[in-house]
């Protein structure tokens, strides 16, 4: 080790995963590019003690390798795929590293996915690499395409997970061109719908229909959690959903089921689908603070009692009798509801809902007047000049509040004859929001 790489070992627990430090800041150059590697093949260091500043090495060796261009670790990166494919930190970031790489990467990337012998969560680190570069290197799209376009061609049919999160990328990058080939790697059978939803969401989300021809799956259902039949909501899952909340939930993490259902109803709500790949991460706060889980028995059981979740909250949504699960509280004056959780829960999803129109802000700015009032701190004085009656009609006006909305974009995905197209310009998450309360969008209405 020499004096450079030193400091690696003193950094501790790294920041979030989109807010890197500038590693170069230290002094680091492409003459460390060999030290770098071998902290980040280092077995030892990967098992050493979780609680001690060692284990993070790696960590802060391969982003270093990333804002270094290092193209001598593009085969030590992808070589820590399969020993690594069940670690969130290298999940999460080995990609982006090789996105920031680049163009040399592509390559030994392709070889690694048309490999069938990997793991199938190490090939989609290969995949997941690749959409990194054509994200981060837009002249590369179409080359990164024409690889997904190989595998698609000649697909590994007993990877369904694999393949389900590969229409992920492939929706990410827009890639209306491979839809014939996306269609007949549907046709066989072969691609988990819980990723990114079925053919004809993917259909939806590419622009290619304006609304499903069938009911939308159960994927409940799907993951082996039939609804009983004589009661709306399953309170095994129910039970195991807040006993894995409470025991791996930290301060970044939904508290609790009222939370978890106002969070499930604004993907519910949401003017597309946003696949379970993407919000699951958020129950915990994201990808850093997901569960080191006890096995993946126990993960499977989680998603699945969430999904099952899920899929009521949206049948309950398109029959128009969705009731919001507010927690209770008993009292000397009687029983009270408490809303908040669930409030904070709903505005928590909307961060992942795609930009709007100047139009539809407004409208959802008025729609979540009744959910703002009891998730936001600013309104907290504003409820403690009313009374309790006061307080209980307003409580009352979220579960319609919510039906509306729903509502609103369901009219929208209905509209026959042609995919959605919105006729006002949509808004970024630092303008203005429309709603007029002078934020920027990403904290007011998007908030």
């Amino acid at each position: 080790m020499n004096k450079t790489t030193d400091i690696l070992f003193q950094l501790g627990w790294p920041e979030e995963h989109q807010d890197w430090p500038d590693y170069l800041a230290h002094g680091f150059t492409l003459a460390d590019v060999p030290e770098l590697v071998a902290l980040i093949s280092d077995e030892a260091l990967q098992k050493s003690d979780p609680d001690s500043d060692d284990v993070w090495a790696p960590v802060h060796a391969w982003r270093t390798l990333g804002q270094l261009r290092a193209t001598d670790a593009i085969q030590p990166l992808i070589a820590l795929f399969d020993p690594l494919c069940d670690d969130d930190w290298a999940l999460s970031e080995l990609s982006k590293v090789l996105g920031m790489i680049g163009e040399p990467a592509v390559g030994p990337l392709a070889a690694y996915l048309a490999e069938a012998g990997h793991l199938d969560f190490a090939r989609v680190m290969a995949v997941d690499s690749l959409a990194e570069i054509a994200g981060q290197h837009p002249a590369l799209r179409d080359r990164v395409l024409s690889i997904y376009g190989d595998y698609l061609r000649d697909p590994d049919t007993t990877a369904s997970t694999l393949n389900g999160l590969l229409m992920g990328r492939l929706l990410d990058l827009e890639a209306v061109e491979l839809i014939d080939d996306i269609r007949r790697l549907f046709a066989m059978d072969c691609v988990d719908i819980s990723c990114a939803g079925d053919l004809e969401e993917i259909e939806i989300q590419l622009g290619l229909r304006s609304k499903r021809d069938t009911p939308r799956p159960n994927y409940g259902l799907l993951h082996g959690l039939p609804q009983a039949p004589e009661k709306r909501y399953d309170d095994n899952a129910d039970a195991w959903t807040a006993r894995c909340l409470n025991r791996y939930g930290a301060d970044t993490a939904i508290l609790n089921i009222s939370e978890l259902h106002g969070f499930l109803a604004a993907l519910g709500c949401a003017p597309e689908m946003i696949p379970p790949s993407l919000w699951m991460p958020e129950i915990w706060g994201g990808v850093a603070h997901m569960p080191n889980w006890e096995d993946m028995e126990e993960a499977q059981a989680f998603f699945s009692a969430v999904i099952l979740t899920y899929d009521q909250v949206n049948e309950d949504l398109r029959e128009g009798v969705f009731t919001p699960r507010f927690l209770t509280r008993t009292l000397d004056d009687g029983t009270h509801l408490i809303v908040d959780d669930w409030c904070e829960g709903f505005l928590r999803s909307l961060r992942l809902w795609p930009a709007l129109s100047g139009d539809d802000i407004t409208m959802l700015a008025e729609y979540l007047t009744p959910i703002r009032l009891f998730a936001a701190e600013e309104d907290q004085e504003i409820l403690s000049n009313m009374d309790r009656d006061e307080i209980e009609d307003w409580q009352q006006q979220i579960g319609p509040a919510v039906n509306r909305l729903y509502g609103h974009f369901a009219k929208h995905a209905s509209q026959p004859g042609r995919p959605f197209v919105r006729e006002t310009p949509k808004v970024g998450r630092n303008d203005p929001c429309p709603c007029g309360s002078g934020k920027k969008y990403k904290r007011c209405c998007l908030h």
